[in-house]
């Protein structure tokens, strides 16, 4: 019974200092690190956080902080960690711009997974595709776009795939899919690849090579790729 007794002052004893301790300034926050953020402000993303330095660092509501921060569209992924024993790291994931959508005079930004991530006017382009023929209604900002043709962005988007696997994003000034049987793809550089509408991944590799050599020589044209057999090129 003693040994009880004794056993039950300890545990109450130690909960005490514990909770002195946890209440004490030496577990208010000093610092926080953001990190893995690119184009999203660090300010921005604690601002976002609602985290306040000097809170006790024990007190924080990790699921709406994290919450909180995927107000911005643009935020992918958020881990929050707690450095003891002031400190909160807080590690970004953001999502990239992957095209272009004209919209009223300005543009709307999706990632790879068709995700709007902002409107942006005619004037900066991000140096991004920019995708015509996509028709849609209405959209939010962090929500997947939704086209009123599925097979235009579908089409578009795998194309995209395979322009990033050849390293070619950077040379596309236009994806033109409104005619999904033929599509049609200009570069930077004034060359416009006439598609078709299959075997994508053979076609698109096979216009890499195609205009590496057309760039050294500074020609412009039309590489058609519509049908079976070699590509024809066509000079302006």
């Amino acid at each position: 019974m003693k040994s009880g007794f004794k056993f039950f002052i300890f545990v109450l004893i130690l909960g005490i200092g514990a909770a002195l301790l946890l209440s004490s300034d030496l577990f208010n926050i000093k610092n926080i690190y953001v990190t893995g953020n690119k184009s999203v402000p660090k300010n921005e993303i604690i601002q976002l956080s609602s985290i306040q330095y000097d809170q006790n660092i024990f007190r924080l509501n990790r699921k709406r902080i994290i919450k909180n921060i995927f107000q911005n569209p643009k935020i992918k992924a958020v881990r929050m960690k707690r450095v003891l024993p002031s400190s909160i790291a807080l590690d970004i994931i953001e999502r990239e711009g992957f095209a272009l959508i004209p919209y009223l005079g300005s543009y709307i930004t999706i990632d790879e997974e068709t995700v709007i991530l902002e409107v942006i006017s005619l004037d900066n382009n991000l140096n991004l595709p920019i995708v015509n023929g996509i028709t849609f209604s209405d959209f939010k900002l962090g929500e997947e776009l939704k086209s009123e043709n599925k097979e235009q962005l579908s089409i578009v988007m795998d194309i995209l795939q395979h322009l990033k696997s050849v390293e070619m994003t950077e040379l596309i000034e236009t994806i033109d899919v409104e005619d999904t049987s033929n599509i049609i793809i200009t570069t930077k550089s004034d060359v416009r690849i006439y598609l078709g509408n299959n075997n994508f991944n053979y076609k698109i590799r096979m216009a890499k090579s195609i205009l590496e050599d057309l760039n050294k020589k500074m020609e412009t044209g039309i590489i058609d790729m519509r049908h079976d057999g070699s590509p024809v090129f066509k000079r302006d």
